[in-house]
C-alpha cells in the first residue's frame, strides 16, 4: 500500500496516471480489486468524465459509493477511503486513509489532509 502510496505522491498530477486513480491503484494493490477497470484509458479531464460516463457513474463519488460499504468516518483504518468536504466536482478524488492523516491528488499535486476533516468513508 504504501509503496504505491509514495509513488503516486512524488509524481506529478496526470489525467490517467497519477489522479483519482491514484487511490484506486492503492485498493487494487491492498485487495485485488480495480474499481474502476472499467474507466481507465483516459488522457484529458473531459476524457475522464467520458470514462465514468460510460461505466454508468455520473462521479467518482458514485463509483465509490456503489463499490464500497459507507462507515463512520472515526472508524476508519488505514487503507480506508474518504472525502473532507463536500465533492464539488465529478472528478474529485477520494483520500487514503492512513494514520492521522490522509492522502490524495489533485490537479495542482499530491494533498495530504487531517484525518480528523474526514466528513464521509468507506471500508476497503
Amino acid at each position: 500500500m504504501r509503496e504505491v502510496m509514495r509513488k503516486h505522491m512524488s509524481e506529478p498530477f496526470e489525467w490517467g496516471g497519477s489522479d483519482c486513480s491514484f487511490v484506486f491503484d492503492v485498493i487494487e494493490a491492498v485487495t485485488g480489486f480495480d474499481a474502476i477497470h472499467d474507466c481507465r484509458g483516459y488522457l484529458t479531464e473531459a476524457g475522464a468524465l467520458r470514462a465514468i460516463r460510460r461505466a454508468g457513474f455520473q462521479s467518482v463519488q458514485e463509483i465509490v459509493e456503489a463499490s464500497f460499504h459507507e462507515i463512520v468516518p472515526g472508524i476508519a483504518i488505514r487503507g480506508d477511503i474518504g472525502y473532507p468536504a463536500e465533492v464539488g466536482h465529478p472528478l474529485m478524488s477520494p483520500a487514503v486513509i492512513d494514520g492521522a492523516s490522509a492522502f490524495s491528488k489533485h490537479p495542482k499535486g499530491a494533498i495530504l489532509v487531517n484525518r480528523a476533516s474526514i466528513v464521509r468513508a468507506w471500508a476497503v
